[in-house]
């Protein structure tokens, strides 16, 4: 038994598909399908079905693909100890980020950091919802902050834990009409304002279309901007007005910059930590349990 050919069972496992899981491992099908069927042969059961749907696990399959995440988690621990052992400076936890989520979740992690990640460095990675997706699914990142999103659009593999909730608020230029409303403004009104959105299927987008489609209406789309920084800077130019979490424009909410109003019908998102099913070594299993802790409500 390889530890190739465990490697190759579980990529099938986590693509449901041969052909998915050749592609993510850069080699050819043939020598997928070639070195599980070797496998097959070894342990005397088939670890896999072909189904309506592409490729199911059958029962034992499920069980014995189970221990070998653990195996798999056991050496890659071992590759840990002889780092550092051989005098490697730190560990390294590489984490990416949903746009906005800086002001969030940064000031609670680095509050503690030493106490909380000790002798670890981090790796931050800022992109949109879909690619901190991707890069999960690629096991480029260890882990992702992101909002919750339809599960139809999250990559099959990936666990998500709930961190904290967020308010959505309308953001407009301090200046703009809206910005002297003192109840909430509601979402019918914005009809004809122009709106800054980001990712329309995913994320945020997803959310704030949700606020216009359950009215029946299409909002007015100025522009679409991958992320929030962005999207903030557009609106203190006093041309659009965008709905965002309230607390990723806290800095420029206390500055003056922007003003924030609360919306009807009132919406909140929920932040959450994404993470690959399968195990990591077991010390990078404790950093995004230490992670997870510094970074939860």
């Amino acid at each position: 038994m390889e530890f190739r050919q465990i490697r190759y069972a579980l990529s099938v496992a986590k693509e449901r598909s041969f052909t998915k899981a050749a592609k993510r491992l850069n080699i050819s099908q043939s020598a997928v399908s070639e070195q599980v069927r070797l496998l097959e042969e070894e342990i005397g059961f088939p670890l896999f079905r072909r189904a309506s749907r592409g490729i199911e696990v059958t029962e034992r399959g499920r069980t014995f693909l189970y221990e070998a995440e653990r195996v798999v988690g056991d050496l890659l621990s071992l590759s840990d100890t002889a780092r550092r052992l051989k005098g490697t400076l730190s560990d390294t936890l590489t984490i990416g980020m949903g746009s906005g989520m800086a002001q969030i979740f940064m000031p609670r992690l680095f509050r503690n950091l030493n106490e909380t990640l000790p002798g670890v460095r981090l790796e931050v990675l800022t992109a949109p919802t879909k690619n901190i997706f991707n890069e999960l699914h690629e096991e480029r990142i260890d882990a992702g902050l992101a909002i919750e999103s339809d599960p139809d659009w999250v990559p099959t593999g990936l666990i998500v834990e709930r961190l904290t909730a967020a308010e959505m608020a309308l953001i407009v230029h301090p200046k703009h009409p809206l910005a002297r409303a003192r109840q909430p403004v509601d979402v019918g009104r914005l009809l004809a304002e122009p709106i800054i959105m980001s990712e329309l299927t995913i994320g945020y987008g997803q959310v704030v279309m949700s606020l216009f489609t359950d009215l029946g209406i299409r909002p007015n789309i100025l522009a679409i901007a991958d992320n929030i920084e962005t999207m903030k800077v557009i609106v203190q130019s006093g041309k659009g007005i965008a709905i965002v979490p309230r607390a990723s424009a806290g800095n420029e909410i206390e500055l003056g910059a922007l003003k924030a109003l609360s919306i009807a019908p009132a919406r909140s998102v929920a932040l959450s930590l994404f993470r690959r099913r399968q195990p990591l070594s077991r010390r990078k299993e404790s950093f995004l349990a230490a992670l997870r802790d510094a970074l939860k409500d």
